[in-house]
């Protein structure tokens, strides 16, 4: 019978709490084996709660942890890069909390370091495992929409839950405001779901009350003469978030809010949208458990270990967007 596989999670804060701890502790054959924070006292409180053993406030104590796998980094942006690395090269599997790091030559260093090390650099990008967007990236790969020319991704999020402070709210921690929050996520999406082409240009705008923006919309000019529209926001006013991707091909088109695929057939414009197999007010805690199962199968070698190089260009896109907001010009990527 295979082991257990032994699991640490670094950063106690509000991801690690309300969405890893809570997934972890239900999958079997899985030992969440210590939690890391800076703050000691706060770290015991969530693996008390959780019942975890071990704690510790530096990463390189996971050392002294046998049979450690593998680590989900849940810390502020800022220091991404080092704790990932540091995993790394204790030769641990590392899940990333997105976005991977704040520039691309830093997300370029850690891909470099998990190619070193031979183990697996995951980012979480768990839109990515939503059955909705996976059906329609199944769509779109099999050619059954036709050319993908236009993707709008949006990600509107209410003026109640916006971060008010924290590192979230300094530009030098998180690398930005919500384009780095929401942003990343809704452009990730976006370009995964057109099977991750060329970002050209970009051409950005922004709404800013504090240090970092609030507000983002951006208009990207992809290889093929696509075009993909992001908007995100903290400042909605409405009774609940809004989150939606819209794919348009020369055969078909698709949504996920509501989800639906049609397709341009003989017979003329039919639904195709497939069952899901999960209810759609569960799609997105659903997401996290697929995330975790995808990341697990590479740490069990029961799948090739992946290099997510673009995530590079993810960042360079991003980079991008904040030069053209400070030149008030499109840039090219």
């Amino acid at each position: 019978m295979a082991r257990d596989i032994r699991v640490a999670v670094i950063g106690a804060g509000g991801v690690a709490q309300v969405v890893h701890l809570p997934i972890l502790k239900r999958l079997p054959d899985l030992d969440v084996a210590a939690i890391v924070d800076p703050q000691r006292a706060k770290a015991r409180t969530i693996a008390d709660r959780f019942g975890v053993q071990g704690v510790f406030q530096e990463v390189g104590d996971l050392a002294s942890i046998d049979g450690l796998d593998a680590v989900v980094i849940c810390t502020p942006n800022d220091v991404h890069e080092e704790n990932a690395i540091a995993c790394l090269e204790m030769g641990l599997h590392v899940l990333c909390e997105r976005p991977l790091s704040t520039t691309s030559a830093s997300a370029r260093r850690m891909i470099e370091a998990a190619e070193a090390a031979d183990r697996q650099l995951m980012v979480a990008m768990n839109q990515r495992f939503r059955y909705d967007a996976r059906a329609i990236r199944q769509f779109v790969a099999s050619g059954e929409l036709g050319d993908v020319f236009f993707v709008r991704s949006s990600w509107l999020n209410r003026r109640v839950n916006r971060p008010r402070r924290g590192w979230k709210r300094l530009a030098h921690r998180a690398g930005g405001g919500v384009l780095m929050d929401l942003g990343v996520q809704a452009i990730d999406l976006a370009l995964w779901l057109a099977g991750y082409p060329r970002v050209e240009r970009v051409s950005a705008r922004f709404h800013r009350r504090e240090e970092v923006e609030d507000s983002a919309v951006v208009l990207m000019a992809i290889e093929g003469g696509g075009t993909v529209s992001v908007e995100v926001t903290w400042e909605l006013m409405e009774d609940r978030d809004r989150h939606a991707v819209y794919v348009l091909g020369t055969r078909g088109s698709a949504s996920t809010s509501p989800f639906r695929v049609l397709k341009e057939l003989e017979t003329g414009l039919t639904e195709v949208t497939p069952p899901l197999d999960v209810a759609p007010s569960g799609l997105y805690t659903a997401s996290y458990r697929q995330e975790w199962a995808y990341f697990l199968r590479r740490v069990r070698g029961e799948r090739p270990r992946e290099v997510q190089e673009n995530q590079i260009h993810l960042l360079e896109v991003v980079e991008a967007c904040y030069a053209s907001v400070e030149e008030e010009r499109e840039v090219s990527v």
